[in-house]
């Protein structure tokens, strides 16, 4: 690669030593290969936050320590950094992932609980916003990807099949299966544009600068953190629902496959990466072994 050549040479004139430039080398190669593998061989310009949150729950599960971890997140980020000095890339999105730290992992800390996930559907009113609370709703119901809400025209939706067919990123199109509530409350948003006279393709808009338009990254984390809020989480992703949806989803009868192409994976094993265990069930089946 072209782009890690430019890297390693940047490092070299830096004066790093060999042994360290052999590091990043490797621990890159282990990113590359997992985009490679598991993400459709996406190249480091179409990669977003998520894909790296994906790589470290997928390091996490094969027994990397928090000290390992931080090391690869470190190594992602420096090789955006210089990136964006080059202008091949316009953001890190290494930025927006919090480290590893004392032996936690970030996800697993936001994962929601049915009870939690009831909560918020009962409050989602509060935030007094008709397109961040449909869009979290989204969100929950399909476990989608922030980039295939962000993506999503009007012309994408079947309201009839509740279906949606999506440009996630480049040329990858993702269907996204809707629930008769999430269909009513998008017929509804349409309405509410039309009542206001707001027009565009897109479904999801943010007001920016005197007019609305399609909403991006900011816009939909923004949304998706106060409803966190609304229940007692300060820093609530996008990344959050999507797992939280594909557990809950998992662990109330719905089996691995089933799971995987709803989060349009294209293998099981990146599903398994996203799996909270269910620690009362665990305990009850070893229980009944009765050890």
């Amino acid at each position: 690669m072209l782009a890690y050549q430019m890297y390693k040479g940047h490092n070299e004139l830096k004066g790093l030593s060999h042994k360290t430039i052999r590091g990043y080398e490797y621990d890159l190669f282990q990113w590359f290969r997992f985009l490679y593998s598991y993400q459709e061989d996406k190249t480091y310009k179409d990669v977003t936050s998520e894909d790296i949150e994906e790589y470290l729950m997928y390091c996490k599960s094969k027994g990397n320590e928090v000290s390992r971890l931080q090391r690869r997140v470190a190594c992602i980020s420096s090789f955006y950094i210089f990136l964006r000095k080059k202008k091949k890339v316009t953001i890190n999105p290494a930025l927006d992932i919090e480290r590893p730290r004392k032996k936690t992992f970030v996800r697993e800390k936001h994962f929601l609980k049915m009870e939690q996930v009831e909560e918020m559907k009962s409050r989602i009113t509060e935030l007094n916003n008709i397109v961040a609370e449909t869009l979290v709703l989204l969100a929950i119901n399909t476990a989608a990807r922030r980039n295939a809400l962000l993506n999503i025209k009007w012309s994408d939706i079947d309201f009839e099949e509740r279906e949606i067919d999506v440009i996630e990123k480049g040329p990858k199109e993702v269907t996204l299966y809707i629930s008769i509530d999430i269909r009513d409350r998008l017929l509804k948003l349409k309405e509410y544009y039309k009542e206001n006279n707001i027009e565009s393709k897109y479904v999801f808009l943010s007001y920016y600068h005197g007019e609305f338009k399609q909403a991006g990254n900011s816009a939909i984390s923004n949304w998706v953190r106060n409803a966190g809020k609304l229940i007692g989480i300060d820093n609530l992703t996008p990344h959050s629902l999507r797992r939280t949806a594909a557990t809950l989803l998992y662990h109330n009868g719905v089996d691995l496959l089933t799971v995987s192409n709803i989060l349009n994976h294209n293998s099981t094993q990146t599903t398994q990466i996203y799996l909270q265990a269910n620690k009362k069930k665990l305990k009850n089946i070893k229980d009944s072994v009765n050890l």
